[in-house]
């Protein structure tokens, strides 16, 4: 499959229908976690949707939109919306509230999760992160 500034764009934002609910948030290893399948409305494109947040630092989230082509194996994370998770001295961004996206430059050498990102004031929190997500992705 051939990945354009087009196509990432149109991943990100097609309309989407939900699939199969998430359900309610699970604990696993410190984590609430959810999960969800989506389509777009089209039925062109599957995704994965995620979210997940630390049971001691709910501040610490993740939410992400994984494609996942039907003709192809394997799948792309194509954007994650996290909140601050940790000082690191080679990830300056983790301090902050932060959107992680994929870039053509990125999938044409393989790379199959989000490498462009982006400080964000969009959201402060798991739930205004996760409609964010929604109303944008």
């Amino acid at each position: 499959m051939e990945f354009t500034d087009e196509l990432i764009g149109q991943l990100k934002t097609c309309p989407k229908e939900i699939v199969q609910s998430p359900g309610k948030p699970r604990l696993d290893r410190g984590y609430y976690r959810i999960g969800f399948e989506l389509q777009s409305v089209d039925q062109e494109f599957f995704f994965i949707a995620f979210g997940r947040y630390n049971l001691m630092f709910p501040e610490n989230f993740s939410i992400g939109l994984v494609y996942s082509p039907r003709h192809e194996k394997g799948s792309y994370e194509i954007l994650r919306c996290n909140g601050p998770h940790g000082e690191h001295e080679m990830f300056p961004h983790h301090v902050h509230f932060h959107i992680h996206e994929i870039t053509t430059a990125a999938m044409e050498n393989g790379l199959k999760e989000d490498r462009n990102i982006e400080i964000t004031d969009k959201y402060t929190n798991f739930d205004d992160a996760l409609r964010f997500f929604c109303e944008t992705h």
